[in-house]
């Protein structure tokens, strides 16, 4: 019990740390500006209408490529600084010892990757007020984007797949893109965890950088790229839903992102037992 609570601590430590953090308010910016820009023509639209929305417009806007590099981006700036080596860490892994210490990072990296895509969540959907409606279906204005040429036409960039919206009821499409949402952000924080605490800080920030153009190569090039993308994986659009595509399937992501957060959990732990303690500069 008392290892929970020191893991726990740790986490939450790392998360009051935000508060005098100007990167994080400066990520937050960034994501808020952006998430306006591609919204306000839909709200422009349901204005001229006079047909409000459903909030389930995040699926979407995480299976645009360029949505999924500038969102993602502001994962690899969070966890820039990774391994969280600051002046006062050599004193907390003394008291709590080296693998609590690492398991209490992890949970801050599974947390703060949960806190983040809940704000980009929450952030579509209050941007997109007061023309929202509620309901357990679609809707018709992402119903009238998913099945006609509409949404071009009215300047919105935000690709509306058919294949989402026929393939998937909403609360289903939210909670999927939600749930690979974080858990791809929870793997590439870890990895740059464990490069920037085995290398350099730079090599986990080439490694993020690296995953997140290797998306957009995929997305352009071979449908058969994506299983070895896991950045691609947010997108419910790059799945395969019924056997028919070379996209991998939602067992086959889930498998991946299993084995992968297991790996990294492992290598995080034994990267802090076997290192010295250096001391890094907070970004």
């Amino acid at each position: 019990m008392g290892d929970v609570k020191a893991i726990c601590a740790i986490a939450l430590y790392n998360l009051r740390k935000w508060a005098i953090n100007p990167r994080i308010y400066l990520i937050f910016v960034m994501v808020t500006l952006y998430l306006h820009s591609i919204l306000s023509p839909i709200r422009n639209f349901c204005v001229q209408a006079s047909h409000n929305i459903t909030p389930y417009v995040f699926p979407f806007i995480m299976s645009h490529t360029n949505s999924i590099l500038l969102i993602m981006l502001g994962i690899a700036l969070l966890f820039c600084d990774a391994p969280f080596i600051e002046i006062d860490q050599p004193y907390i892994i003394m008291r709590s010892g080296r693998t609590v210490w690492a398991l209490g990072n992890l949970l801050y990296m599974l947390i703060a990757s949960f806190i983040y895509f809940f704000f980009v969540l929450t952030c579509s959907i209050a941007l997109l007020s007061p023309y929202l409606e509620f309901s357990l279906d679609w809707g018709r204005v992402i119903g009238t984007f998913a099945q006609s040429n509409v949404a071009p036409q009215q300047n919105i960039f935000v690709p509306f797949s058919f294949t989402i919206y026929n393939a998937y009821t909403p609360i289903a499409a939210l909670l999927i893109s939600f749930s690979n949402c974080c858990l791809i952000a929870f793997i590439v924080a870890m990895l740059m965890f464990v490069l920037n605490m085995n290398y350099s800080r730079f090599s986990g920030i080439l490694a993020a950088a690296i995953l997140l153009f290797w998306q957009v190569v995929v997305t352009n090039t071979w449908t058969g790229f994506t299983k070895f993308s896991p950045v691609t994986w947010v997108s419910l659009s790059s799945i395969d839903t019924n056997g028919s595509t070379l996209y991998p399937s939602l067992l086959y992501i889930h498998t991946a992102i299993v084995s992968m957060v297991i790996l990294l959990s492992l290598l995080c732990v034994f990267s802090i037992k076997k290192r010295d303690i250096d001391i890094l500069k907070s970004v």
